[in-house]
């Protein structure tokens, strides 16, 4: 006991110190302009890759204490001196020719083996153990069988190209992570400092809360809206679970249940204009698009999505004649806007400074400063040191895992390109898919949907933005349409059984059966999984096309979702249908998602066949008072 005291005392001022100077350091590259992309890179990595090793402990060592935090420092010092050390040669080495001096391999093995680490102690093994995989398959290529096999590189090949390159580890994840990422990160953490995120929730309480399912409605609008500044889905769940979950429960939905609804909500906000958890920008980035083309695209499949959900928690609540919450229960909306409703002017002020053409990073920047000149007009939100540090540290903070995740993505997107990995994999998939865009879209799904379950989400798209995206592109999906697809299934593997991790954190808070929730949350879901099929074939779903066929594709694809909840559910409003009927309604979701005009006029043939059936049969629901 007190040795843990012992390291609280001395190591949280040196991480704390760190945070705060890592957010004020970017602040001001992003006021002021930036480094060259190597320094920046590397003054990231050096300033928040030492403190995982302070505070995120090796979970398989069995040393004892004061042992086990000698070697977290030496580690640390370790990757900051790497740091530190290219950031101090990498000029000399452009124009160096002939073999790389020896202290660049030790120094760049140990960045290698380090980053690696810190990626295990922040987001698991399994993004580790993949990037393991991919240096073995550049080191013993000459040994491998079929279009596998290639010449391979030695290990001093390998170290220089992923070391003293901005091709590897400081590749384009890393500088995603240090111009865009970190900024937006470091908004949010403003926001839920100065009392936002508990705005967020209160906000949907007061709107959703009186409704029948109105706690379930209230948790799909807050989480909406928080997961799409907080770029993570399971952090997400925790953060507003805590809250909606019990009230959930409490108003009669089953712990699966709203466990369920929360994990889906969740994990919509990650691909939620206009923020995206920062994916809108790597998309841009990757695309060479402006941002708002790439949040304009995503727009109406993330509607559609939580409109699903939205109208599944409402027929669950019909089902189950489940009422909302008393007036007296709830929070009034002109109370919450007058308590921290001004804290919404920050958000629409960011949307604003983008739309009108600022760089999405001078925009992060503003918004800031926005949160700041807000705060100063209600006098328990005004900025201090305490609230200024706390927020500055939290943005530091919150950042960690992406920073060790896009330097892991680095070292395997380096590999893709160092062995021609990535080429050889788009021919396969095309070969495999027999050159069909719907085979091939299938396998590409499955990809991402494996490699989800078990990494984040920005480094899942990082990779397979190289593999897979390519010949998607090939086989004629439009560019921008090929890497929504892999981003959106990207985030729904944390909602995919088996190892659905958002489904199962809230699980945990919500004390319910893993499993249930995990299969639960992917019917919730369900809407994810099939509107990534029809906009890449179907651009209008992603606002390209004219004015009409916009509106067609979204008045269709509406249908098309109603009518996918009532075969779900088994009800919809004051309609109950029976097997026959949920088969024609289930049917007409599928035709009236999928463009064209016959199989929109035959969608709502069924669909009009089913309510008949509904009525013939004398099933009419009462309906719950709205």
């Amino acid at each position: 006991m007190t040795e843990t005291v012992r390291e609280e005392r001395w190591v949280k001022p040196i991480v704390k110190t760190l945070y705060i100077a890592t957010s004020l350091l970017f602040l001001y590259i992003a006021a002021f302009g930036s480094f060259s992309d190597m320094i920046q890179r590397a003054l990231l990595i050096a300033l928040l890759i030492p403190t995982i090793f302070l505070t995120k402990k090796m979970t398989f060592r069995k040393q004892s204490f004061a042992w086990s935090r000698v070697i977290d420092v030496v580690l640390a010092l370790a990757v900051a001196a790497s740091s530190v050390y290219i950031m101090a040669v990498w000029q000399d080495r452009i124009l160096k020719v002939g073999k790389p001096p020896f202290l660049d391999i030790i120094m760049g093995t140990i960045m290698i083996v380090l980053v690696l680490e810190a990626t295990r102690r922040t987001t698991g093994k399994f993004l580790s153990i993949t990037a393991i995989v991919f240096i073995l398959y550049t080191l013993f290529g000459p040994y491998l069988p079929g279009f596998l096999a290639h010449k391979g590189e030695t290990w001093s090949r390998i170290v220089t190209f992923m070391y003293v390159s901005t091709e590897g580890i400081f590749g384009v994840p890393m500088g995603i992570a240090s111009s865009y990422i970190i900024l937006f990160v470091i908004f949010g953490s403003f926001l839920e400092a100065f009392g936002t995120g508990q705005w967020f929730v209160d906000f949907s309480y007061a709107i959703t809360g009186r409704y029948r399912g109105g706690p379930a409605k209230t948790a799909v609008l807050a989480s909406g809206l928080m997961g799409m500044i907080s770029g993570s889905s399971a952090a997400n769940v925790v953060t507003t679970g805590s809250f909606t979950i019990p009230l959930m429960k409490r108003t009669g939905y089953k712990a699966h249940f709203a466990a369920a609804v929360e994990a889906v909500a969740s994990t919509g906000g990650m691909f939620t204009p206009p923020i995206m958890g920062a994916g809108a920008f790597i998309m841009a980035e990757y695309l060479d698009m402006p941002y708002t083309q790439v949040a304009l695209a995503a727009t109406l499949p993330a509607l559609l999505y939580y409109f699903s959900v939205i109208m599944t928690v409402d027929s669950v609540a019909v089902k189950n004649n489940l009422h909302g919450l008393s007036k007296e229960e709830l929070p009034s909306v002109k109370n919450v806007m007058k308590e921290r409703g001004i804290f919404v002017i920050p958000i629409l002020f960011l949307i604003g400074l983008i739309m009108i053409g600022f760089s999405p990073i001078k925009a992060a920047f503003y918004s800031i400063l926005s949160i700041l000149v807000v705060a100063f007009f209600k006098k328990e939100t005004r900025p201090n040191r305490s609230n200024l540090t706390e927020a500055l540290a939290s943005g530091a903070d919150s950042v960690l895992s992406i920073v060790a995740t896009c330097a892991t993505a680095g070292i395997i997107v380096g590999v893709l390109s160092m062995t021609g990995l990535g080429a050889k994999l788009s021919y396969s998939l095309i070969s495999l898919a027999g050159g069909n865009l719907y085979a091939g879209a299938v396998i590409a799904a499955i990809i991402t949907i494996i490699l989800g379950c078990g990494m984040p989400p920005t480094a899942v798209y990082i990779i397979l933005a190289s593999v897979l995206a390519p010949p998607m592109i090939e086989m004629g999906i439009a560019p921008i349409a090929a890497h929504l697809f892999i981003f959106i299934f990207s985030c729904i593997g944390a909602i995919t059984p088996p190892v659905a991790i958002t489904a199962y954190t809230a699980a945990a808070i919500g004390d319910a059966d893993p499993n249930q929730t995990g299969w639960t949350a992917f019917r919730l879901g369900i809407v994810a999984y099939i509107v990534p099929f029809i906009f890449i074939t179907s651009p209008a779903l992603i606002l390209v096309g004219t004015g009409g066929e916009i509106a067609l594709a979204a008045v269709t694809s509406i249908i098309g979702v109603l009518s996918l909840v009532a075969a779900f559910e088994g009800n919809l409003f004051a309609f109950r249908f029976n097997v026959i009927a949920r088969i024609c309604l289930a049917i007409a979701a599928l035709l009236t998602l999928i463009p064209g005009a016959i199989s929109d006029a035959a969608g709502v043939a069924l669909i009009v066949v089913a309510l008949v059936i509904s009525v013939v049969s004398k099933k009419r629901m009462t309906v719950t008072s709205l």
